[in-house]
């Protein structure tokens, strides 16, 4: 009776606590769904929230105390959710809280296999329903301002410093002439920072055309802002770009951080109705780095002095923060080796233990020693690409020495895969010689799905997990960049450097959320160290796909730019594929059934490790049957008449 007395306040919008950081909850939709022998409750509505900038957990959100407050003190924030659960309560054994990249969805696709749709709810887009199985609710809040406000995206309504003034910088790699170039990071981003056009005089716009090159001014007459000031146009050629604007108004942005903290707190109160008695929190990427960044901030203890989250899934953040807390901040701001450069993305420090910095002499780590008591159970995953692109060798090692996670951690390196999972329709031959294609679609979602299976028991039953599985100076399967190297026969040159990380100075004020220095002062620059090879040019140290293990093709992290300038350094997000030639194939295996038959032995290895998970054996076997037929689709004279065959049977 309890339970529905509080769905209806919810349902009428009445404030369910005067304590609560969420002081009023409203839902837009509701619907009951069925799975297998489930049945689910789907919601969608709004949190309200207020946060009190006395509070000495909010002292960490910079420039709350600019913010206007309402009647009461509060500072108030406003954001979107979508909450799908188990209808039983007895079923809810905990909850996945995804941070939202750029206000989408991703975790049904990771996890539950399921296809990419803006509003799961139906049946048909949860996929086989192992986070359900698992007795998951999933949680989706909006926290990130600068999302555009769509039924199909979370976004957050955060207060402003009305007539606050400041400096914005943005950039842009050109690849190919343009007349536009939009201020916001990405075309799925609102531009919430356009030009103060009482002072756009001031502003100023560089060229240089290397990561690491002189930048030159572009005269003033050869650009100017758009008439809704978000936006330059211009006569643009392949180069780097960067613009540095006056603005105001800035949002508080770091309130994003308080929201994910207190959805959390809000979720595990047993007075309403999503009850959860433990809560996960998910981020990949963007909020991968977000995760990393509530951690070193200490946002993971809530206004009432308890744990927020009771463990995090950390996946491809490297050792990456980013900009969701200082004036100005650009959430969406990311960093690679050739775009969105320099902001507070790779910033010391990166390991969790404390590190001495060269720079300032100050020993710190990623989180808080004081803060022992709200850490939560982790599990970082990043690919091979985080190690080129992201720095990920950083989080686990300090110059030639190895530095071991915390008891509360876990560190799993995909070996060999790229960012993301390719489409195989999107890979593309971009070196005809070396047979080498753009894109890698190593698929790593069953390791996720089995390392989420671990850490559900970890935080929920306290069952051990596996031990952490990366490279590792010890074992001689971490180098330094100078030594890395490639396999002779690959016949591909290693990219002009991984992507690196800095001590870096924003000016006096960074120490407030304020930068001062646009753009900041480089004070060292930190090559981060990455995997060994073995002599099929796959990573070692990892967690090795068996299609690793059974190699016919090499699957590579990172792919260089082609077809573009600073064609030496590497793309972001994907790597390649290195096809092998047919002689080298079969010199190892008969024929396809021969193939089939090691790799089915490979995984049933990942399966006893604890790698995979057995419901997931056919989807690589079916993996690695279609890398066998592109392998052996390819133009050899000794095998060209059977080719053809093989074509003409596809066709047909």
């Amino acid at each position: 009776m309890k339970f529905v007395q509080v769905l209806l306040l919810i349902l009428a919008g009445v404030s369910l606590s005067s304590q609560a950081a969420i002081v009023k909850h409203t839902v837009n939709s509701s619907k009951t769904i069925h799975m297998k022998d489930m049945t689910l409750q789907v919601f969608s509505g709004e949190f309200y929230f207020e946060f009190d900038p006395n509070n000495a957990v909010n002292k960490e959100i910079v420039d709350i105390e600019l913010a206007i407050p309402n009647a009461e003190g509060m500072v108030s924030a406003k954001a979107n959710y979508f909450i799908i659960q188990p209808k039983n309560p007895k079923d809810r054994r905990g909850a996945i809280v995804e941070v939202s990249n750029r206000g989408g969805k991703s975790a049904l696709s990771y996890f539950n296999l399921a296809p990419r749709v803006a509003m799961p709810d139906k049946s048909a887009a949860l996929g086989d329903g192992l986070i359900q199985e698992l007795g998951l609710s999933l949680v989706w809040v909006g926290w990130q301002g600068d999302v555009p406000h769509k039924d199909d995206l979370m976004y957050a309504e955060l207060p402003r410093i009305i007539d606050l003034e400041g400096w914005v910088r943005s950039d842009w790699t050109v690849d190919n002439n343009k007349s536009l170039l939009t201020l916001a990071h990405r075309d799925n981003i609102e531009t919430i920072y356009p030009v103060d056009f009482a002072t756009q005089d001031e502003a100023w716009l560089t060229k240089r055309m290397g990561r690491d090159s002189l930048r030159a001014i572009v005269p003033r007459n050869q650009w100017q802002f758009s008439s809704d000031g978000k936006s330059i146009v211009g006569d643009f050629s392949p180069g780097i770009y960067e613009l540095v604007y006056p603005a105001r108004d800035p949002q508080v942005a770091g309130i994003g951080l308080a929201i994910i903290r207190d959805t959390a707190a809000y979720i595990k109160e047993e007075s309403n109705p999503f009850y959860v008695p433990k809560a996960i929190a998910y981020g990949v990427s963007q909020t991968g780095r977000f995760l990393r960044h509530f951690l070193h901030q200490g946002f993971n203890e809530t206004e009432d002095g308890i744990i927020a989250y009771d463990g995090m899934f950390i996946h491809t953040a490297g050792a990456g923060r980013g900009s969701f807390n200082h004036r100005f901040a650009q959430p969406s701001r990311d960093a690679h080796r050739m775009s969105a450069f320099f902001y507070p993305t790779d910033v010391f420090p990166f390991t969790s233990q404390r590190i001495r910095s060269d720079i300032t002499n100050q020993k710190i780590g990623l989180l808080k020693r004081n803060h022992e008591p709200f850490y939560p159970k982790i599990f970082y995953t990043n690919t091979g690409y985080e190690y080129w692109g992201r720095a990920a060798g950083l989080t686990h090692s300090h110059k030639v020495f190895d530095m071991a996670p915390l008891e509360n951690e876990r560190i799993f390196h995909l070996a060999s895969a790229q960012h993301f999972v390719e489409s195989t329709n999107n890979i593309k031959l971009v070196d005809k010689d070396n047979l080498i294609f753009r894109g890698n679609n190593l698929n790593f979602k069953p390791h996720l799905r089995s390392l989420l299976s671990h850490l559900s028991e970890w935080v929920i039953a306290d069952r051990k997990p596996p031990k952490s599985k990366y490279p590792r100076f010890a074992d001689q399967t971490l180098t330094n960049y100078a030594h890395f190297q490639l396999p002779n026969w690959l016949g591909v040159e290693k990219p002009f450097k991984p992507h690196t990380a800095y001590e870096i100075d924003y000016g006096k004020n960074w120490h407030k959320g304020v930068i001062d220095n646009h753009p900041p002062v480089l004070l060292a620059e930190i090559l981060p160290p990455v995997p060994k090879l073995d002599n099929n040019g796959h990573e070692l140290g990892g967690i090795s796909h068996p299609l690793l293990k059974a190699p016919i093709a090499t699957f590579m992290p990172w792919v260089l730019r082609y077809d573009k300038f600073s064609s030496n350094e590497i793309e972001d997000f994907r790597g390649a594929i290195k096809q092998w030639k047919k002689k080298r194939i079969l010199s190892r295996y008969a024929n396809k059934r021969a193939y089939m038959t090691h790799l089915n032995k490979m995984i049933l290895k990942s399966l006893a490790e604890g790698w995979i998970l057995a419901r997931d054996v056919s989807r690589i076997k079916q993996q690695g049957s279609w890398l066998w037929d592109w392998s052996m689709l390819q133009k050899d004279p000794v095998y060209e008449e059977e080719d053809d065959k093989k074509r003409k049977l596809l066709d047909d």
